[in-house]
């Protein structure tokens, strides 16, 4: 399972820490919501309730020429709608061969489990998990609120992140996490700090293209600086940008500093956007003179 574990989690982190980065996702107000609807609406999905007896089928994923689907199960609790939710999206990003894939508790084949390990993955992210147990230090409840899951799938995912990641034994991985459930914070934040620099690197060595970041911050809203885009103050970057449709890049320099700035047509006209950057300019110099 450790193989598969590490090989899901590869392709879940890539697409994900793409996502928050990409745009400017909170890791302390992140839920799942905001990448499940991203991709829903780019391969413009149905998603559908419905309804068998004894939750027979938890969750649906149908594939044609008519496009994608997904369904869950209408009478499960919200978190476990949440998780089937998450499932069905894996089939698609792992890409997985099949047009149909049916979730049920019986279904335990391999393509089932990657899936479940992706929902886990999506729900529960190790940057996220990073972010709430040891810097806010969020009690287990607490965190599994925020993340919108349930007890289970929250305990076993912490289970599994220390067996698989910190190399702990199940044992006493089991032991840590419900001396956690029950209120002891101390013993898992332990665990975390061993891993924090890690999961941090992994973080932070998802590669963003800077010109894919402007490219959605700008359709987004119209005007930006090096200030979000570092990248801006570079000649061959302006470049780049310049060759885009509908986008312009501009330099505003006085009393030695200088804001490199681009707009979109579409929301600002060149005098709209030369007014913003001085703007800027002065916040800047104000700051600089307090200081």
């Amino acid at each position: 399972m450790t193989e598969t574990y590490f090989k899901v989690w590869e392709i879940a982190k890539k697409e994900l820490y793409s996502f928050i980065k990409l745009y400017n996702i909170s890791k302390i107000n992140y839920t799942f919501e905001n990448y499940f609807n991203h991709i829903i609406k780019k391969h413009k999905i149905k998603l559908l309730p419905h309804h068998f007896s004894d939750e027979a089928i938890l969750g649906l994923t149908l594939i044609d020429n008519l496009g994608i689907s997904f369904s869950y199960e209408v009478s499960s609790i919200p978190t476990r709608q949440n998780f089937t939710k998450c499932h069905e999206l894996g089939h698609l990003i792992l890409q997985h061969s099949g047009t149909v894939f049916a979730e049920n508790t019986q279904n335990n084949d391999q393509q089932e489990k990657e899936a479940n390990y992706f929902s886990s993955f999506i729900l529960m992210p190790d940057i996220v998990l990073l972010t709430k147990i040891f810097y806010q230090k969020k009690t287990f409840q607490e965190t599994k609120l925020e993340l919108k899951v349930s007890t289970q799938a929250f305990e076993l995912r912490l289970n599994e992140l220390l067996i698989h990641q910190g190399r702990i034994p199940s044992s006493t991985a089991q032991k840590l996490v419900k001396s956690y459930i029950t209120g002891s914070n101390k013993p898992i934040i332990k665990i975390f700090a061993s891993l924090k620099d890690k999961i941090i690197s992994e973080y932070e060595n998802v590669y963003i293209d800077n010109v894919d970041k402007l490219r959605i911050l700008i359709n987004t809203k119209g005007f930006l600086t090096q200030l979000e885009i570092p990248s801006l103050s570079d000649l061959e970057f302006q470049k780049t940008i310049q060759a885009l449709q509908n986008i312009e890049v501009k330099t505003y320099y006085n009393q030695g500093l200088a804001i490199f700035y681009s707009w979109h047509k579409d929301f600002f006209t060149e005098e709209e956007s030369l007014r913003k950057a001085k703007l800027i300019h002065y916040d800047l110099t104000q700051k600089r003179a307090s200081n």
